[in-house]
């Protein structure tokens, strides 16, 4: 329970600092950086405004593919000792990108942009965060588990753990797939509905 509680909450802190940071980076980019940020955060938004058709299924299918290739990639580096560093990394680098996210948006529309940054990363951002904090916490104890066996010459039987580590993915995987259908289909519904605080 204590080495639970001890490597859960280094991954929170983790999430936190990459949040903060993600958030800093996105008041003290160039203006170059700023205006392409910016087009691209206004097109989304506008476009929803807009009631511009939305193509759902090929966006389901895009965002279900990134983020099941993002989950594969900390489940598979969990199994290998390099593990160890790469998915704290992997787990830094989405609390950084929806730091970033949050700041922009803010940023563009100011205090409407606390409720449309909201709605941007409700729920479905959120959930995948939770999702890759429970994948990264089992990968980093896998690796760990690894590095006792090569390195220290513990025995250790690795058949259960193996075994609930590919059901590990399996759930996931399958939370995943309602996560997507949210990102998909539930945040442009809220953000249509918040479309009069879409203005600069």
């Amino acid at each position: 329970m204590h080495k639970w509680k001890k490597n859960s909450l280094f991954l929170i802190i983790l999430i936190i600092v990459g949040i903060i940071m993600g958030i800093i980076f996105a008041n003290v980019l160039n203006s170059t950086d700023e205006k392409m940020v910016i087009t691209k955060i206004t097109n989304y938004f506008n476009n929803l405004k807009e009631d511009i058709p939305i193509k759902y299924w090929d966006n389901f299918l895009t965002n279900w593919r990134n983020n099941v290739i993002y989950l594969i990639i900390i489940w598979i580096l969990g199994l290998s000792i390099i593990g160890l560093l790469l998915n704290n990394f992997l787990l830094f680098f989405k609390s950084f990108i929806m730091g970033f996210s949050i700041g922009s948006i803010i940023n563009i529309y100011f205090y409407k942009g606390i409720v449309l940054a909201f709605l941007y990363i409700f729920p479905s951002t959120l959930i995948n965060l939770f999702i890759y904090l429970i994948m990264t916490y089992y990968a980093n104890d896998f690796s760990w588990q690894l590095f006792h066996v090569l390195f220290l010459k513990k025995e250790y039987k690795f058949d259960n753990l193996i075994k609930n580590y590919f059901k590990l993915l399996g759930l996931l995987l399958i939370i995943l797939i309602i996560s997507t259908l949210l990102e998909t289909f539930l945040t442009p519904f809220l953000i249509k509905l918040f479309s009069f605080l879409i203005t600069k």
